[in-house]
């Protein structure tokens, strides 16, 4: 099978950690495995494959230790969590040898799809697209991680905090997985390319020998209005660098003179470090800023931060007009969500107008650059004019020459 497709019903998810599926064969689960072992020895090599081969375990903790570097001072009881963050960073692995439900949720086989880059993200529509054993096959990480993040919420929401921070460490495995090239891909282990073992060999053995060479700027978290594009965003980029990887193996190869075979020597990882190290901590970093926007995201939604007026910009292309989107969600209590569409340089405003045609809050007034920005609106803060309650309430673009309004309904 070296360097070829396995057929498509017996390819599971075959020769890497991450595709270990407990219901599979033994033959499809391990490299190389080819003689057949009962299922407790089949039981207890996964539950070894995973302590040994996740992206790895050092770059998993590492993620989870220092996602908490970019939260604000706000969030002391997850700050204060930091080493057990880390230290149930492998969890959601180690479940893979006794849950067949949580394999498909460490990786997205993206470029399987046709046209992968305008992948649906609505899940029901794959599966009706796809159905399940093919979903599956290809693996679910994206909406594992909307599904985590939003029990995280609820779980803060009713001040379940020990519970809450088991799924945050969960919620950074998933994140670290997608930042991880090589869960992104159908080509994950190198095997469609000739660069059969290179999953182990980036993610795990390179980053261990250079763990001490990793590190992270702090930076600052964002709300993420809209999850689940947000994390195809950052698939997308993971994607874009599975070349790149393999490119570093060959290179690698190469130079150390190592031919595939047997065990490499020090010097291919130290190539391969040489080749792979920018981007490599780069994503790291990526992943840690992910996360901890995760965690800022789930606790403004559970309520136990009230932020002030924010705006982001969410895309770099450039809009053809000034165009207002509908408000999410909506029916709204007490937040809601508003992204709007900037053509050219100029000053925007964006209010909040009730149903009398009074102005009650401004949310954006200033220059603002050609993009797509969004803003959140916080009921509970004080109006301009009058009270806030239950209704039916206007919000109004204005920028250039053009108005642009909509309407959003309060229920409280």
């Amino acid at each position: 099978m070296k360097g070829s497709r396995l057929p498509r019903r017996s390819r599971g998810r075959p020769r890497e950690y991450r595709r270990n599926d407990p219901s599979a064969s033994a033959e499809n689960q391990f490299h190389n495995l080819s003689l057949k072992i009962t299922s407790r020895s089949l039981l207890l090599v996964l539950m070894l494959s995973q302590t040994a081969f996740p992206w790895g375990s050092t770059a998993h903790r590492y993620i989870n230790r220092h996602g908490v570097v970019h939260l604000p001072p706000t969030m002391p009881q997850f700050i204060f969590q930091q080493s057990f963050f880390e230290s149930h960073a492998m969890d959601a692995d180690n479940r893979k040898s006794v849950d067949t439900a949580e394999y498909p949720k460490h990786f997205l086989d993206i470029d399987f799809y046709p046209n992968f880059t305008n992948l649906t993200r609505d899940f029901d529509s794959l599966l009706a697209q796809y159905g399940w054993t093919v979903v599956r096959e290809k693996g679910i990480l994206p909406w594992a991680t909307v599904w985590t993040l939003d029990s995280l919420t609820a779980q803060l929401s009713r001040g379940d905090w020990s519970q809450s921070y088991l799924t945050a460490s969960d919620l950074g495995h998933y994140v670290g997985d997608a930042h991880q090239p090589l869960h992104c891909t159908m080509n994950y282990n190198g095997q469609l390319t000739g660069n059969n073992g290179i999953h182990s060999r980036y993610e795990s053995t390179m980053i261990t020998n250079f763990s001490g060479s990793l590190y992270v700027t702090q930076d600052s978290v964002r709300y993420i209005a809209d999850p689940i594009n947000f994390i195809f965003d950052y698939i997308l980029h993971s994607q874009s660098l599975v070349d790149s990887v393999l490119q570093a193996d060959a290179y690698a190869k190469a130079a150390s003179g190592w031919n595939g075979q047997g065990t490499p020597p020090s010097s291919y990882y130290t190539f391969l470090w040489e080749r792979s190290s920018v981007y490599t901590i780069d994503q790291i970093q990526r992943a840690t800023v992910a996360l901890a926007s995760f965690w800022y995201t789930a606790w403004v939604d559970a309520g136990l931060i009230r932020p002030p007026l924010s705006v982001e910009g969410t895309g770099s292309v450039i809009p053809a007009e000034y165009s207002l989107d509908q408000n999410y969600p909506n029916p709204f209590n007490p937040l809601t969500n508003v992204v709007f569409h900037v053509r050219e340089n100029g000053w925007v405003r964006l209010s909040v107008f009730d149903a009398l045609g009074r102005e009650i809050a401004v949310l954006v007034d200033e220059r603002k650059e050609p993009g797509t920005y969004s803003v959140r609106w916080d009921s509970r803060q004080p109006a301009t004019q009058g009270t806030v309650s239950s209704g039916t309430y206007f919000y109004r673009l204005s920028g250039g020459n053009t108005f642009s309004t909509k309407k959003m309904l309060l229920i409280k």
